[in-house]
C-alpha cells in the first residue's frame, strides 16, 4: 500500500450522516407506529416505505 492513503476504499465514499445516526431521517411505521430511521436498502425508494419489517407489512393491522 503506499503512503498517504487511507487503509480502507471506503472513506472517500462516505456520506455526511457516516457515524451519526441521529442526523438520518425517520418516520413512523405504518403498523405498529414504532419509530423507524432510513436504511441505506431504503435509499432508493424511502418515500414509499411504510413498514419496519417484514411481519409489519403482513399483519397491516
Amino acid at each position: 500500500m503506499a503512503q498517504g492513503k487511507s487503509s480502507s476504499a471506503a472513506d472517500g465514499n462516505r456520506t455526511s450522516h457516516a457515524g451519526n445516526k441521529a442526523g438520518l431521517p425517520s418516520k413512523l411505521c405504518a403498523a405498529c407506529g414504532l419509530p423507524m430511521a432510513w436504511r441505506r436498502s431504503w435509499a432508493r425508494n424511502w418515500e414509499e416505505v411504510k413498514y419496519c419489517s417484514d411481519r409489519c407489512r403482513r399483519h397491516k393491522g
